[in-house]
């Protein structure tokens, strides 16, 4: 399997070199609004559901790809009532790198990795013990978690425009005691522009 995958990779790498001419680095930033619907369904997602979550990040131009930053909210509450009120909120603050190809003229695909930390805000804080649930659950108040998410990114630019729309899918998975795995499908856009010499700088 781990095979499989760097093969995968590196095929797309070499892909991405050939089909795709990477801008100055520096040169360009794109900011990011979409919003995302879960689809992937597990343990966790049977038992706890969420309305379209809300993201907002930003991408610029790094040698070989973009580095991206960004933020997601998701706002989880619990279907299974043997967890009680367990809703909670989850903030995903990350920073990534993508590597983007041209597929056709002005469409792009993007695969990239991203790393970060999932903030988690619970509004009734306790242990719920199931009876026929996942397994027994200590909530605290707040918790902090690694997270990691897979992304593939399918972009049109319109022309010259700066405007782009794009869709992706994300596999997210968060290292908490009981690993909480989510599979994401978003649609939004983007919105392109010099990048201001003051963030060059600091980027060289």
């Amino acid at each position: 399997m781990i095979k499989k995958t760097v093969l995968l990779v590196l095929f797309l790498f070499l892909v991405a070199r050939a089909g795709y001419t990477q801008e100055g680095s520096y040169e360009r930033f794109t900011v990011d609004a979409n919003s995302a619907l879960s689809v992937l369904h597990n343990a966790f997602t049977d038992n706890w559901e969420s309305p379209p979550s809300l993201h907002l990040g930003t991408r610029v131009t790094y040698h070989a790809g973009n580095l991206e930053a960004g933020l997601r909210y998701t706002d989880y509450n619990v279907t299974n009532p043997d967890y009680g009120e367990a809703d909670f909120s989850s903030y995903f603050i990350y920073i990534g790198w993508e590597y983007p190809f041209t597929l056709y003229r002005g469409l792009t695909l993007a695969p990239g990795l991203r790393f970060g930390n999932n903030f988690m805000s619970f509004d009734n804080p306790k242990v719920y013990p199931p009876t026929s649930g996942w397994a027994a659950y200590p909530f605290d108040p707040h918790e902090s978690e690694f997270a990691y998410e897979l992304i593939a990114r399918l972009e049109y630019s319109p022309g010259t425009s700066p405007w782009r729309i794009h869709s992706g899918f994300a596999f997210n998975r968060t290292l908490t005691y009981h690993p909480l795995s989510v599979g994401l499908i978003s649609f939004g856009i983007s919105r392109s522009f010099a990048t201001p010499s003051w963030l060059k700088n600091f980027l060289k």
